[in-house]
């Protein structure tokens, strides 16, 4: 019993363990082999051959005439099964996605001549070994749909149960660009909670949000797990996105893409208008109202980039590198002060202003604000209510109601920020990712793969629209430079292992377009102005990783542990 239970409590442990995993970048291939009859063939010969690399797998069957082959990479594969006496038969067009299970049966027949008899694969309805939801984004997908900013992983939208986590109306979740999230909802959760990984490596932030990751013309494929999912799939309490960059092959091949936009292209913004004020001009209430100008807001937008796979030694050594770049000069409009009748009293307002005539007492004063303004005009204190001339009592509201730069330093202030606020505003963005991959293949159990990606997005006032002024703008300026070295090592066709070492240096800093500025609300008419809470912030993260998963085959059952 001794052995017994220091297994059993070492797969207890282990299974606590098993959450730091980041294992989910691969497939399997499994299934069971037959004779003519249909009795099982133990001691078959299964070869799996990845075909556009050439790399090689090899595994017997058990007694029960079972094979399994884990830890093979999204590709098509060539799948055999062959044993003395036997036609070989011969599976092309075999493919694997990332976290998939393929069961590939045989039913091979006696022939006393080396022959090979060539089988179509046919995909699975339905995936048998598998009890998770999950949902793949293939190289198809990534490669025709179209999409904004060629964010790949917005096409995660398109699985049941995901919606935008960034339209989200929560007063208990932060939506400041200081903690950014996903932007991803798993079934409601606030796309703080996923797990994203790359090759198996994850690229979280400390706030739940994503590091800048691979370019799309980099990734090969990726999984959507959205409930149900394994333990070494990692602790996340929303979804699990497990991401797989492409490698390089035997045949060289690359992509090259460019679009731009321009605003000759486009029509005018109709919230686009030149301010009715210009910055330092004085307020006048008693003349006309001034009234801004419609203008059209500018935009030169260049994506650009592209990709290249090739062999440095056929069939042993693979090189695969990527760039993307966008280039957007643009402006955004800011409609605050088109017309400077917001600076007096409301229709309703004039209204009573306009009945106030003669020498009729009025109540006009009355509460903590009467107060103030009484004690300001050297008036009795309101009382409940301070009782005077009707013309008295116009003059103070339309002095209170009506924004003038000469009564005080807070409407000179107020005027400033209108002035200053709105308009149209420059909104440049600058973003590039770039990785290389190196694939090495030393024989038929080891093989190693080494990955750098690096990620610059600059982005200037890219909030600075609508009702939030420039005041309250701010620019972001992120790095983000990631190495990452798995080895993969087959002790026998039974059990296999899986190292993983990675590192990461991010920077991630917001940065307010006015530093040190009071913060003001003014509803119906200015939802921001001045400087956002907590800013400037500037953050530095760096993320060290060290995974081993280790494999273990025992007839129909896998046990997978590692830390």
């Amino acid at each position: 019993m001794k052995p017994r239970i220091c297994l059993l409590a070492f797969l207890l442990f282990t299974g606590i363990l098993a959450e730091g995993q980041g294992v989910g970048s691969s497939g399997t291939v499994t299934g069971t082999v037959v004779d003519s009859s249909g009795a099982v063939m133990p001691r078959v010969t299964v070869s799996i051959v990845d075909t556009p690399t050439g790399l090689k797998r090899q595994v017997v069957t058990d007694a029960a005439g079972q094979y399994r082959v884990t830890g093979l990479s999204p590709s098509t594969y060539e799948v055999s099964a062959a044993i003395s006496g036997f036609a070989t038969e011969l599976r092309r067009n075999v493919t694997v996605s990332v976290g998939q299970t393929v069961v590939s049966d045989f039913r091979m027949n006696p022939s006393q001549v080396a022959t090979v008899v060539e089988v179509m694969a046919e995909p699975p309805t339905i995936e048998t070994e598998r009890g998770s939801q999950a949902d793949r984004i293939n190289q198809q997908y990534i490669a025709d749909l179209p999409i904004d900013r060629r964010d790949y992983l917005t096409f995660t939208l398109l699985a049941p149960g995901v919606s935008d986590s960034t339209r989200l109306a929560d007063d208990q979740d932060y939506r400041v660009k200081q903690t950014p999230q996903s932007g991803l909802s798993f079934y409601g959760s606030n796309g703080r909670g996923n797990s994203i990984t790359v090759d198996g490596g994850e690229t979280g932030d400390d706030t739940g949000g994503v590091r800048l990751t691979a370019s799309q013309d980099a990734v090969q494929e990726f999984q959507i797990n959205r409930s149900n999912y394994s333990a070494d799939l990692g602790s996340a309490t929303g979804g699990s996105i497990n991401i797989v960059s492409k490698s390089g092959t035997n045949k060289l091949h690359g992509t090259l893409f460019g679009f731009f936009r321009n605003d000759a292209m486009d029509a005018r913004d109709p919230f686009a208008y030149s301010q009715a004020l210009a910055a330092g001009a004085t307020f006048n209430p008693a003349g006309p109202d001034l009234v801004g100008s419609p203008i059209k807001n500018t935009l030169s937008r260049q994506q650009f980039g592209g990709s290249i796979g090739f062999p440095l030694k056929k069939d042993k050594t693979f090189l695969f590198a990527a760039f993307e770049g966008l280039r957007q000069d643009a402006q955004n409009s800011v409609p605050i002060l088109t017309d400077t009748n917001v600076f007096r009293p409301t229709l309703s307002q004039s209204a009573v202003l306009a009945g106030l005539s003669g020498g009729n007492i009025v109540p006009c004063l009355s509460g903590p604000v009467g107060a103030a303004v009484a004690q300001q005009l050297s008036l009795p204190a309101p009382n409940p209510t301070t009782n005077l001339p009707a013309a008295v009592c116009a003059a103070i509201l339309n002095g209170v109601l009506t924004i003038d730069p000469a009564t005080s330093p807070v409407n000179a202030f107020l005027l400033n920020q209108f002035e200053t606020g709105g308009g149209v505003f420059p909104y440049t963005t600058r973003e590039y990712l770039a990785s290389g991959r190196l694939d090495h293949r030393f024989n038929s159990s080891n093989e190693l793969s080494v990955t750098y990606r690096y990620g610059h997005d600059l982005e200037e006032s890219p909030d600075v629209q609508s009702l939030t002024a420039f005041s309250a703008g701010s620019s972001i300026h992120n790095y983000d430079n990631n190495i990452q070295a798995s080895w993969y090592h087959q002790f026998n066709a039974s059990l296999q292992n899986e190292a993983r070492l990675q590192w990461d240096y991010n920077s991630f800093n917001v940065i307010p377009n006015e530093p040190g500025e009071v913060g003001l609300q003014i509803p119906g008419f200015i939802n921001n102005l001045g400087t956002n809470i907590f800013l400037p912030n500037i953050s530095i993260l760096r993320r060290y990783e060290i995974a081993d998963n280790l494999t273990i085959v025992r007839g129909r059952h896998t046990i997978q542990v590692g830390i």
